[in-house]
Order: C-alpha cells, then structure tokens, then sequence
C-alpha cells in the first residue's frame, strides 16, 4: 500500500470515529425499535427523514432549537441533512449530533445549483470539507441529462467512492442512470423518485440498480385521497429495502407544513403491512447512516394486514 493510500485511510478512521458515537446511538434504536407483528399506530410511527434542509433563507426566521422543536413537534426522530450553504446543516449538527445526519451540498449559494456540475473547484471544496467535518454523503444535487456525466461530476463520483459516501441526486431519469452507471458500488438516493416517472419504471430501474434507493417526497401519487395506490403497494411490499420517507423542507413554508407532513406519510405508511411500514419510515435510514444497506435486508417483513 502506498504511504498517500495510508494517510488517506488515517483520515478517514479519523472522520468515522467523530461519528462512531452517533451510529451507536442508532444501533440501540434499531435493535428497539418495533417488533414487525405490532400494529401501525400512525402517529407513535417514529420518522427517519431522507429529506430535510436548512437552508440560509430560513436562519433567521428558524433558529436551531425552532428546528428540533418542530422535528419533535412532527415525531421526526433523526434526519438526513443538507442546506445551501453547508454552514446550515454543520449548525444543526452541533446542536443535535444524534439526530442529524449531515450530507455536504455542492452549494455555495441558490445560484451554484445551474453551474456546480461544469465548476473545476467544486471537487477541491468538496475535499476540504469533507477532511474537516463527519459528512456522510453528497448531496442533495440537481443535475440532468448529460450534465450527470461532465468531468466534474465524474471526479465528484470519484471522490465519493473513494471515501464511501452516499449520493442524494435530484434527476431526471437519464442522469439518475448515468450516476448509477458511474458509480455502481456507491449507495445513490434518488430525491422524489423521480417526481413523475411511472411506478412500474421505477421497479425496473430498482431492478436493474441494486444500490438504487428513492426518496418519496412529492410524490402525490402515492396517496391520492389519501389511500395507498395499489402500484404503490405493490412495490413497496416487493421492495420495502428501497425506500425513504422525506419532508423536503427547502423553503420556510415547508417547514410551516411539517408536521402536517409528517401525518400525510404516516397515512398512507399505516396501510401497508407493519414491517414493510417500518422499514420505509424508519429502519432503512438507520442502515444507510450505519453505512451497511445489508444490515436492513435481514429485518423481517410481516406481509400480512
């Protein structure tokens, strides 16, 4: 092994035991969580957010304690986190270590999110950052199209495999594929599932990807009317592994809604079978920030209702 390969894995040992304590945290939840056979109560249903932000533009009207309130307030347990800038999430970090789950934004500012992609100083940012605070992944990121395959997105995919890192794309489907193609042993998180692509194409692309995982805000299809669609049901119960609720708190009025967010998931997560209900809601995010989607294949399912 060579010496650069050596420092290298110095400083990663050194990035994961700042988080060692935190995956601690989340394996006693894990191992207490609830048992597969007990019923759904929606709202005693714990929240793992895949998707929620704290962004520069609501600082000042949502200081850090307001955050965690409003997570309480809406049963949300843990989150996975990014903002525009990064500094909003390291913030929350340090006010809550054991609940939020940082994942670096390519953002500098809203303006970034049309350029980061063509941007030959977004890898070396990325870089510093990641050596100098416990981020778990990249994202959540806009690209589509061929954008998903210019030299800087191919280097950021570099430096994420290099380091084990999650993904959290926001896509299209051809640069959702284009990723996934890149970067096969990476675990990538497609934001919205795709927004409106047919659910009968997103179980071919979780087919085809194993490392696919989708996030589901947005997606008001799930749930018209508030019941479960029967394609939704479907592939939920075939793929419960694959799967994160998320909130999607970009703006200050989603943060407003967050609790009635939260119920509107927990609606439709108690129509399905409990295990699988469990898993979406909560257990597939703790595996995710374990850094082991294995870890969650072996919970059972229980498939009747």
């Amino acid at each position: 092994m060579s010496s650069v390969h050596c420092v290298t894995r110095l400083r990663h040992a050194a990035a994961r035991r700042k988080t060692a304590r935190i995956f601690v945290v989340l394996a006693v939840i894990a191992s207490a969580g609830p048992a597969a056979a007990d019923p759904v109560e929606p709202r005693s249903l714990p929240l793992f957010d895949g998707h929620i932000h704290y962004n520069r533009s609501v600082w000042e009207a949502i200081r850090p304690d307001d955050v965690i309130d409003r997570l309480d307030a809406a049963g949300i347990q843990r989150a996975f986190v990014s903002s525009t800038p990064t500094e909003g999430t390291e913030r929350l970090f340090e006010r809550a270590p054991t609940r939020v789950f940082p994942l670096l934004r390519p953002y500098r500012s809203p303006a970034d999110r049309r350029t980061w992609f063509a941007d030959p100083t977004l890898v070396p940012r990325l870089r510093e950052r990641l050596e100098s605070f416990p981020y778990l992944g990249i994202g959540e990121f806009h690209v589509f199209g061929a954008d998903a395959s210019t030299p800087v997105m191919r280097q950021m995919i570099e430096l994420a495999a290099e380091r084990g890192l999650i993904l959290h794309a926001h896509a299209d489907e051809d640069a959702i594929v284009r990723i996934v193609k890149q970067a096969p042993e990476l675990t990538v998180i497609w934001a919205h599932a795709g927004f409106d692509v047919p659910v009968e194409r997103l179980a071919e692309l979780l087919e085809r990807h194993p490392r696919l995982l989708m996030e589901l805000s947005y997606r008001g299809d799930i749930a018209p009317e508030g019941e479960l669609s029967e394609d939704w049901r479907a592939l939920f119960t075939k793929r419960p592994e694959r799967f994160l609720v998320g909130m999607d708190t970009h703006v200050g009025g989603r943060w407003a809604e967050l609790d009635e967010l939260a119920e509107e998931a927990r609606g439709w997560l108690a129509q399905l079978p409990t295990g699988v209900a469990h898993r979406i809601a909560f257990q597939n995010a703790v595996a995710l920030a374990n850094g082991d989607p294995s870890a969650f294949l072996s919970v059972p399912i229980d498939s009747e209702r």
